[in-house]
């Protein structure tokens, strides 16, 4: 029973930046060929499939994914959260945050995002990479700012702070800290390093912070790059991780990679997992 396998829908490899330790080796020439819906129907229709857990997070990433908004294509991702609602999953989007920058796209995004966890009750989780190698924390303040002072985002949406265990990426979370406290909020951090934000109608909202992960080699500095600049001998996050790419490739512990070719994804999984064992 897969019951900490944890699901990636990578649904683009485009990306408005181009940073030295990237994962995908993602950057704006990357074509944004977005997984069409039906696939993501499918896979997620296969996934119930797998022992998955009520409420089980389903990642969706990319590349940018919020990339869609940046193409025009406003309508794909309020129908990619419908689909991931529509089978009891939450959604959690990966996004550097530097469309916080863009007023009318952030407030397209945040509406959009917020409808669809009122429609389904169930928040949507925004991890955001704040990290020595992006210069995002001014778009990333008027997000987290105005998810925390708008009422109809405040509840809906809940915010991950994404980052490295290096002094330099802890210095980029305090400077975006000092950013959010220039703007009024009073900021708490517990013993796990988490951040409790106090606003001014007396709210206390809770803020997560994963600024913990290792880098294992520098993405396209590397020559010997597997799938990840921050692969794990033991699995990304601690569990097992199945990625699910837009060119019908499955990647497990991002370290082993096969083209699915209309297989099961419990057939995938399994043989994945299988070709891992034999490297150990």
């Amino acid at each position: 029973m897969n019951t900490n396998l944890t699901i990636s829908l990578k649904i683009t490899n485009w990306c408005n930046l181009n940073c030295a330790h990237c994962c995908e080796r993602s950057d704006k020439n990357q074509p944004t060929n977005f997984m069409p819906l039906a696939k993501i129907d499918n896979y997620l229709s296969q996934s119930t499939q797998m022992f998955l857990h009520p409420d089980q997070l389903i990642t969706i990433g990319g590349g940018e994914a919020l990339a869609p908004y940046m193409m025009d294509n406003a309508k794909y991702i309020p129908s990619v959260l419908d689909l991931t609602y529509s089978y009891g999953y939450i959604p959690t989007i990966k996004t550097n945050g530097t469309w916080g920058n863009n007023d009318k796209l952030r407030k397209n995004i945040l509406s959009d995002i917020a409808s669809r966890a009122y429609k389904y009750s169930k928040l949507v989780t925004l991890d955001i990479s704040v990290d020595e190698f992006h210069n995002n924390q001014d778009g990333v303040t008027k997000i987290i700012y105005d998810t925390l002072t708008t009422p109809e985002f405040c509840f809906a949406v809940r915010i991950c702070l994404v980052g490295f265990n290096t002094e330099k990426s802890a210095s980029a979370q305090q400077r975006l800290k000092q950013k959010l406290i220039q703007r009024g909020l009073d900021i708490h951090q517990t013993i796990s390093g988490d951040w409790i934000i106090e606003l001014p109608n007396g709210d206390g909202v809770y803020m997560y912070n994963d600024f913990n992960t290792p880098i294992f080699n520098q993405g396209r500095a590397s020559d010997n790059k597997v799938f990840t600049s921050t692969s794990n001998p033991n699995g990304n996050d601690g569990f097992n991780c199945l990625q699910i790419d837009n060119k019908d490739y499955a990647i497990y512990n991002y370290t082993q990679r096969e083209q699915i070719n209309n297989r099961h994804l419990n057939e995938v999984l399994y043989s994945l997992m299988a070709h891992a064992s034999a490297q150990r």
